[in-house]
């Protein structure tokens, strides 16, 4: 499969496998990834990878205490909460892995948008990487992300800055083909188009 078909065709997947993943194939895939361009002399991306099952119990169970802290379930009745929290802390452990992605954070915007940018890229990377080996993803950026109690219990410093997790096990269901992209042409102008060049 070429490059450009798998970019195509590489989808989110939320069905995933129980089976786990080494943490020799996953560090392949990181290494590949790696090579996602970058502005600053070292790469600004981190991960925190959570693969074990007492990692696992820790890290839902932050998870639902940053969204309790940050009053997310506050309209819900006690049964609903008690439901929410049964299947969130499910599917957390019986997902394989999970990465939270952090990158450099500073008070420079130009370097942390460039952070950010870079470190997306790798997250891309990833992601097609992985699909090669049939393992699957889905990127998620919950509300945690912004609760600096939760940076604070996850172990993570002030100087990194959460993108968001991504949550990756071997693929079980296929999903769908996804929805047509629009035509270019719809969202790309010619600089002339706009303004009017002197």
């Amino acid at each position: 499969m070429t490059i450009l078909n798998t970019i195509k065709n590489r989808r989110t997947v939320r069905d995933t496998k129980k089976d786990p993943i080494s943490e020799e194939i996953l560090m392949e895939l990181l290494e590949v990834a790696s090579y996602a361009p970058f502005h600053s002399k070292e790469e600004p991306w981190q991960f925190i990878m959570i693969s074990e099952e007492n990692e696992k119990e820790f890290y839902a169970s932050k998870i639902v205490d940053s969204y309790e802290r940050m009053e997310l379930t506050e309209t819900y009745t006690v049964e609903k909460i008690k439901k929410s929290v049964e299947f969130f802390k499910s599917y957390i452990i019986d997902t394989p892995m999970h990465l939270i992605i952090t990158t450099d954070h500073t008070e420079n915007e130009k370097k942390n948008l460039e952070a950010i940018g870079a470190t997306c890229s790798f997250v891309q990377n990833l992601q097609l990487a992985a699909w090669e080996k049939n393992i699957g993803m889905v990127w998620r950026t919950n509300p945690y992300i912004f609760d600096q109690q939760f940076y604070k219990e996850m172990g993570i410093p002030v100087n990194r800055k959460i993108l968001g997790a991504l949550h990756i096990g071997y693929i079980n269901t296929m999903p769908k083909v996804s929805k047509k992209r629009k035509n270019p042409r719809e969202w790309t102008t010619k600089l002339g188009q706009n303004i009017t060049l002197s």
